[in-house]
């Protein structure tokens, strides 16, 4: 039988809505016995849609069956002291706890994060929070919407001339769940070896500024504000593409001719050269458009996915929930689970986010009734002994202290994972080609100092500056057999190894899991791939973009009435990155419990797919799915995107109650604008949305976005610009809370701000420990050091370009520099001063 990497270790769960008991569920997939603790009155999240027809109220919501199995429930009168005596016995007990009040509500309980530690010593308490437990915006309110706004996500993501746009359905949710599992599995790994509990403060808007580990670097190597795209723009670059049935997209891609689109779409124009760059299409975008038109209106997106997936082209189709639900590839991986409902019936749900060999995740058990195991658990946690204390002598450590990690990976997902692996105290080697430079380095989507390409471009990539740093560099040409040995020899001395390659080449190079195992029964094996490393899909190249709209979210994002849009930048890769850190914690966990190695399979596609489980159990509830509905809540109004004073400045609001309502249209009558009396309540104002939006759009126009936030936020009204890169680097809270780390980079590029994590932990110091290597720079030292070579050994592998300190290739850029991007309006505008405004000069 299998085992779980987390049997027994005990989580309690005191998050209402969607982000902490998500994190929770997670870890109760893991295998980790899970306790949620709710109101008498019940988690909000059980009146959350889709919901049965039929049924107790407090078991209708799908949803929340989705977020809460593989759980124990405890239904207490939260904040009397009862509860407290109760609940004080269940940190006892609990070896995490993950919590989702705003700040100072636990605090009020008597039950603060510090008092927990007092409680248990070991425990590991994370908070879940939607701008962090300390800076000026601590006390703000949060939602999806004002979320995307203050992150940056929207500033980039629609059309140029139209507003800001976000991603449809409850991401921001999701996205905090998925930080909040490895976040609190990091300080557990850390507690389970020294001892010393920890404090975990997570910021849900870090978290989606996380997301731009490419757009800031526009401003702090470039001083360029990005902005949205034109409305008539390359087709290349994954806009989705109407066909005869159903939506295409598609990429240049960096391996594959660009002549084989002529293939693909049948017709010989798109060998002209005008065609095959970035460059030489961003000045056709409208012919290339046309023609791309011509050949798909007869065609549909499924077919030429498949057809043009096999011709290793980066392809992807626009999929919705039946299409998810009937696709193949999910299917043969085993992704559905069917589990019984509590109100009655089974549905299907996103099951298995990553595939672990020796511990696969399971559901164990449907989600909790209302109070249903009160007095079981209560009963059991009064028995058990009291935790043993800290000796005297007890020295908090970093939790990967020790680890050493082969990143074989290239552009962001996995990158980005052994990055963060590197902050939190692990050895990181990224093993990189001779043949074949990382897009990071050498790509279309990198920025470059100050625009140049003309000299040393690959080591001064911002990019890839971001994505790399903490690591050493070494240069091995795996094309070699002595390649091959030496990579052997490093596998022997490591604990994990990463690699994004599709499933075929490893084991072309016989370098496959099971044979790095017989050279290290201990080994990590972590393989992200576009669809999984199984299932006809399996050898499908794939790019974020490009798989954003096959994963289903791009199908219920974009304009009311327009066509699916994708939002953000490599939306995917951050997904598998989160994912594939839970993953790889809970297997460091078994291997410290029994010695074995194991392999986890992260697909990119599914991790998407489970995270859009409203539209997929809404269509199962009654054949319907979810509407694009641009910036607005279905249920909530008003709640959009407004312009403000200024070009270009947006302001987003969500009103969810009626009580804030009357707070809004209090302050919108003192200011002239008219407010029906009969939108007091919320079905009303549902009724009346296109009448408030031009009402609040009257208000806001003349106003500051950021005195506005203040001024809404003081009412308890969720409020936020729309961010661009320059004020996210700028921005007040984010720089109290030190969420932007200064890294001296070699010159010429000195000192730059550079994000860190979403998250913090109160006993230690984790942080970017040292800047990116420039190409190969520690071959080397790795050799001598890590492997004990002796000197000729070592000579002879760089005389003979097994290993090298320079790249085999000399490709020329692609990448489209500031003037192109500016005349294609990618970039808003250019800041000569911005090293002043940053603090860099």
């Amino acid at each position: 039988m299998s085992e779980s990497a987390l049997r027994g270790v005990r989580v309690l769960d005191l998050g209402p809505g969607i982000a902490a008991p998500m994190a929770a569920r997670l870890l109760g997939d893991f295998g980790a016995e899970v306790v949620k603790v709710e109101p008498l009155a019940g988690d909000p999240a059980r009146a959350l849609h889709p919901l049965l027809h039929e049924g107790p109220a407090a078991e209708r919501s799908l949803l929340f069956a989705y977020l809460n199995w593989n759980k124990r429930g405890v239904a207490l009168d939260l904040g009397t002291p009862q509860a407290l005596a109760e609940l004080e016995a269940l940190v006892k007990a609990s070896d995490i706890v993950i919590e989702g009040f705003k700040p100072g509500t636990l605090a009020a309980w008597g039950l603060s994060p510090q008092r927990m530690l007092e409680i248990n010593p070991r425990v590991v308490v994370t908070s879940v929070t939607d701008f962090g437990q300390e800076g000026p915006y601590a006390h703000f309110t949060g939602s999806d919407l004002v979320h995307q706004a203050m992150s940056g996500i929207m500033q980039i993501s629609g059309d140029v001339d139209r507003a800001p746009l976000k991603h449809g359905l409850n991401q921001v949710a999701f996205c905090a769940g998925l930080n909040a599992a490895y976040a609190a599995l990091a300080a557990f790994t850390a507690a389970e070896r020294d001892g010393i509990g920890d404090h975990v403060d997570l910021s849900i808007q870090e978290c989606l500024v996380s997301e731009l580990v490419t757009c800031e670097t526009y401003y702090t190597f470039m001083g360029a504000i990005q902005g949205r795209r034109m409305a008539v723009q390359d087709p290349y670059s994954g806009a989705p593409v109407e066909t005869k049935k159903g939506y295409l997209s598609f990429q240049a891609s960096l391996t594959v001719p660009n002549e084989t689109f002529a293939d693909l779409f049948r017709n010989d124009a798109f060998r002209d050269p005008k065609f095959a760059s970035n460059k030489e299409r961003s000045k056709h975008v409208a012919e290339v458009r046309d023609l791309v038109a011509q050949c798909v209106k007869d065609r549909e997106a499924k077919e030429l996915f498949v057809d043009g997936s096999q011709r290793r082209l980066l392809m992807g189709v626009v999929q919705t929930a039946p299409d998810l639900l009937a696709c193949e590839q999910l299917a043969q991986r085993g992704f559905w689970v069917e589990v019984e409902h509590p109100a009655g019936g089974r549905f299907r749900y996103p099951g298995e986010l990553v595939k672990m060999s020796l511990t696969p995740t399971a559901v164990r058990r449907r989600a909790p009734m209302l109070g249903e195991h009160t007095a079981e658990v209560i009963g059991q946690v009064r028995s058990l002994p009291a935790p043993s204390r800290l000796p005297a002598s007890a020295k908090a450590r970093l939790p990967l202290e020790g680890l050493r990690v082969l990143d074989m990976a290239t552009v962001i997902a996995m990158p980005y994972m052994a990055s963060l692996l590197s902050d939190l105290g692990a050895e990181v080697i990224k093993i990189e080609s001779p043949l074949k430079l990382d897009p990071t380095r050498k790509g279309v989507l990198t920025t470059y100092l100050e625009n140049d390409t003309r000299e040393d471009a690959i080591n001064r990539s911002g990019m890839f500056n971001v994505v790399n740093r903490g690591k050493q560099s070494m240069a091995l040409d795996m094309a070699q057999a002595e390649g091959k040995q030496v990579f052997r020899e490093l596998v022997a001395k490591s604990d994990v190894v990463v690699n994004n390659f599709t499933p075929r080449v490893l084991a072309g190079w016989g370098l496959g899991d099971e044979a790095l195992r017989e050279i290290n029964p201990k080994l990590i094996t972590l393989a992200n791939t576009g669809y999984g490393g199984t299932g006809p899909w399996k050898n499908f190249p794939s790019q974020g973009t490009t798989l954003e709209v096959t994963m289903g979210i791009a199908a219920y994002s974009g304009y009311r009435g327009d066509k699916p849009w994708k939002v953000g930048q490599s939306y995917p890769d951050f997904l598998a990155c989160w994912a594939g850190l839970a993953a790889l914690f809970c297997a460091l966990r078994h291997v410290r419990m029994t010695g074995q190695g194991q392999s986890i399979d992260l697909g990119m596609y599914q991790v998407g797919a489970a995270l859009i489980p409203e539209a997929l159990l809404q269509y199962q509830v009654d054949g319907t799915e979810p509407q694009r509905i641009g910036n607005e809540h279905e249920l909530h109004v008003p709640s959009n995107a407004y312009p403000g004073a200024g070009d270009d400045r947006w302001v987003a609001l969500t009103v969810e109650t009626d009580a804030q309502w009357q707070s809004l249209a209090s302050m919108m009558a003192a200011d002239g604008v008219a407010v029906d009396a009969s939108w007091t309540r919320a079905d009303a104002r549902r009724n009346a949305r296109e009448r408030i939006d031009a009402a609040v759009a009257q208000w806001v126009r003349p106003q500051d976005a950021r005195a506005l936030m203040h001024r809404l936020q003081a009412a308890g009204i969720a409020c936020g610009p729309v961010f661009n890169n320059r004020d996210i680097l700028l921005d007040e809270h984010l720089l109290a809370r030190g969420f932007h780390e200064r890294v001296n980079l070699p010159l010429p590029m000195g000192v730059r701000p550079i994000m860190s994590r979403p998250w913090k932990l109160a006993s230690r110091d984790v942080h970017i420990r040292k800047p990116a290597p420039r190409y190969g720079e520690d071959g080397r030292a790795i050799l001598r050091d890590v492997l004990g070579m002796d000197e000729a050994r070592i000579a002879a592998l760089f005389d003979a370009r097994v290993v090298c300190s320079e790249p085999t290739v000399n490709k020329p850029f692609d990448a489209m520099g500031l003037a192109e991007l500016q005349r294609v309006k990618a970039i808003h505008e250019v800041d000569p001063d911005y090293k002043r405004k940053l603090g860099i000069t």
